[in-house]
């Protein structure tokens, strides 16, 4: 009896180490998935996309901002204390307010792109990676080919 016990703890053991393998493999190879292919042809916000971000979206972004804006205020002493006050600012503060700024009805990937084309002040904003970006200055006489 014993024996048997211990055979089928063995295969209970090779079948929890197979799957937690297969798990970690599958864990490690859906990032490569994850690239963003933008499709020029049906590229930026639909109709349907901007009535709903002005009737839902935008609004919601608003009450969004005013609490965090406030929980920012009401947690400021507390992280002050605990040395972490410019994360609470970005994230109470500053994202919440810089997502009112998205273009209406874009995802944040169409809304990087539309900024990324425009220049401003001779300077070209191309978004790589969130948050990394290059800046061009135009004066330098930078030749971009694609």
């Amino acid at each position: 009896m014993t024996v048997k016990a211990k055979t089928q703890r063995t295969v209970k053991q090779r079948f929890f180490t197979v799957l937690a393998t297969l798990g970690l493999v599958a864990a490690t190879i859906q990032p490569t998935f994850a690239a963003i292919e933008i499709d020029e042809t049906d590229f930026g916000p639909s109709y349907e996309t901007m009535v709903v971000d002005t009737i839902v979206g935008k609004p919601l972004q608003l009450v969004n901002a005013v609490a965090g804006t406030a929980a920012y205020i009401v947690s400021l002493p507390f992280s002050l204390i605990g040395g972490n006050a410019d994360q609470a600012q970005q994230k109470l503060f500053v994202e919440p307010w810089n997502a009112m700024g998205r273009c209406l009805g874009c995802t944040v990937a169409e809304d990087n792109y539309y900024k990324s084309q425009v220049v401003d002040n001779n300077v070209v904003r191309i978004v790589v990676d969130q948050p990394s970006e290059i800046l061009i200055n135009t004066n330098d006489y930078v030749v971009v080919t694609p």
